[in-house]
């Protein structure tokens, strides 16, 4: 019975693979601040400036804020139901006015979008 052509050389393939496919991840360590680092560094910021949204929100509506960025000059604050995104855009101008006067300018709009929790996750911690 005929061998597969490759049959004597499996791990050697294997290795070859394995350094082949690490060259993809030179962007993300090969710099003084790579890319994971970076991604890091937004995830924290993001998760800052929710923190800062829900507590500046009415109260009924602070658990259904799942996540908030800066895209640009606008916030874009992410909610978990398209219910809550009209409740939370009718307190857009009041909350622009907090975030304000707390050092969090928002010069451009407040946009609001809905997005599911991950499961497990909880949006209102």
């Amino acid at each position: 019975m005929k061998e597969p052509p490759f049959a004597g050389n499996q791990s050697r393939l294997f290795i070859n693979y394995l350094l082949i496919m690490a060259n993809p991840l030179k962007p993300l360590f090969g710099t003084s601040m790579g890319a994971l680092e970076q991604l890091a560094r937004r995830a924290a910021e993001a998760g800052t400036l929710a923190a800062i949204v829900r507590r500046e929100l009415p109260e009924a509506l602070r658990a259904h804020v799942v996540s908030a960025t800066h895209r640009g000059e606008d916030l874009v604050v992410i909610v978990d139901s398209a219910a809550w995104a009209a409740r939370v855009r009718y307190a857009g101008p009041a909350l622009k006015q907090r975030l304000g006067q707390l050092g969090e300018p928002v010069a451009g709009k407040i946009s609001v979008r809905v997005r599911r929790p991950a499961p497990g996750m909880e949006s209102g911690a």
